[in-house]
């Protein structure tokens, strides 16, 4: 299920560029309005399948929509209005994220060390779509997908693959496929089934030639942990499950981060 939140602000607030973990941490408090104890356990745990060495929060959000949309090389400014999706594949998540809104209406956003509060005016709730096997969707935010590479030092560390370099491109979409699967095991608690079942996940080469190659985004989360992601219109064939999962709680990684959200053409 997903929302569509949107909130105002008296007071015009400066956004920068790099604003996801300010929602990221919004989202969280919201949830702690209404239990503090799940709100923590999202956030410190999540949600875990023996076996797979991986957690999962099974949410993620777009990027924001501004209003007025004024910007410069600093970023968003005079902002008095937001408006963003909510996407979960966990009801539990939902229910408190709408009732944390409900409690206390109020989003707040540390932006620059500052405290930035905007009033929750309205909370759409959207309809459940159908899938098939054949989808195209756009990106309401970019997808991220890693790998492990061993450096010069023998050392394991995290790499974004990049879907524009050829030799990256097979890794990608092996990837984006293992990453779904260990969503919908972790989530049902059953083995997945359907390994060799066709998966064709191609972008848009008509808005990749357009962009003249660069579908790329590099942004930073924390201020310190640099996210390098992938950002176009795209075509999926695959099990209608596993993309109905991807367009419930994210393609790709960093999620609850806010990386992954799509919306369906």
């Amino acid at each position: 299920m997903r929302i569509i939140i949107t909130a105002t602000s008296e007071q015009p607030s400066f956004f920068p560029y790099n604003y996801q973990y300010a929602v990221h941490s919004a989202i969280y408090s919201l949830m702690n309005e209404s239990s503090a104890e799940y709100s923590e356990f999202l956030h410190d745990n999540g949600y875990i399948k023996d076996g797979i060495n991986k957690k999962f929060k099974f949410f993620t959000f777009s990027k924001l929509k501004f209003f007025p949309k004024k910007r410069d090389r600093k970023g968003f400014y005079n902002v008095k209005k937001i408006q963003f999706v909510f996407t979960s594949s966990m009801d539990e998540s939902l229910k408190h994220l709408i009732l944390g809104i409900f409690s206390n209406q109020k989003i707040k956003l540390i932006l620059n060390g500052q405290k930035c509060v905007f009033t929750i005016v309205n909370v759409d709730i959207q309809p459940e779509p159908i899938f098939s096997n054949r989808e195209k969707f756009i990106c309401l935010s970019p997808i991220a997908v890693t790998t492990i590479k061993i450096d010069e030092n023998g050392k394991r560390k995290q790499h974004f693959l990049n879907y524009m370099i050829p030799e990256e491109r097979d890794r990608f979409v092996d990837n984006l496929k293992k990453n779904l699967i260990r969503k919908y095991e972790t989530i049902n608690n059953i083995k997945y089934q359907n390994l060799n079942d066709h998966f064709n996940f191609n972008f848009d080469i008509y808005y990749i030639t357009k962009r003249k190659g660069n579908i790329s985004k590099l942004m930073e989360f924390k201020n310190r942990i640099k996210i390098k992601a992938m950002e176009a219109p795209f075509s999926i064939e695959a099990d209608s499950e596993l993309i109905k999962l991807g367009y419930e709680c994210g393609w790709g990684e960093k999620n609850s981060a806010g990386f992954g959200c799509v919306e369906q053409i």
